[in-house]
């Protein structure tokens, strides 16, 4: 999942927890392996090479994916900013401190590397506290039926994110 945890200069916005508390994912990668350093000389070193090789295609693969995540980053900051007046007018007419909102996106698995694609983000509405997001973000709206495109490969699968925001 893409890093939600934006801001612009009046509000800021992260995923939504449950408990209030919301914590950006952090993301595991996978590094080479030195272990050809080790290797007596011989065939092994040809399928060392290749490992190397290998390696190298999955540090410029990572690479790719994480530009990629950082462009919807960037499209969820740029909503932000150019909706931050509608956002804090709709939260000053009910003297609210929160809102919450709901990120579109699409992922892509082509090629073995993954794609993000902006589809939309809604503001779902607003709640005194970040710790009262639940009364918006019920079970039914987060876990119920959700409109998916069919592919037979399943090479392009609809995403939600939920997240919510308050004054920076």
């Amino acid at each position: 999942m893409p890093d939600f945890d934006v801001s612009s200069s009046r509000l800021k916005m992260k995923p939504f927890n449950g408990d209030g508390a919301s914590q950006p994912m952090s993301r595991m990668g996978r590094g080479p392996s030195l272990d050809y350093i080790t290797y007596a000389p011989g065939p092994r070193e040809v399928g060392t090479r290749n490992a190397v090789g290998g390696a190298a295609a999955s540090a410029l693969r990572m690479g790719s994916e994480a530009l990629n995540s950082y462009a919807l980053t960037h499209w969820a900051t740029k909503w932000l900013e150019n909706n931050e007046a509608k956002i804090l007018s709709k939260m000053m007419e009910k003297g609210d401190g929160a809102f919450v909102v709901q990120v579109n996106y699409m992922e892509s698995d082509a090629f073995e590397t993954r794609t993000y694609l902006s589809r939309d983000i809604y503001l779902l509405g607003t709640v005194p506290k970040v710790s009262d997001a639940s009364k918006i973000l019920t079970p039914e709206l987060m876990y119920g039926p959700k409109m998916d495109i069919q592919r037979p490969n399943n090479s392009i699968k609809l995403r939600y994110a939920y997240l919510v925001g308050e004054r920076a």
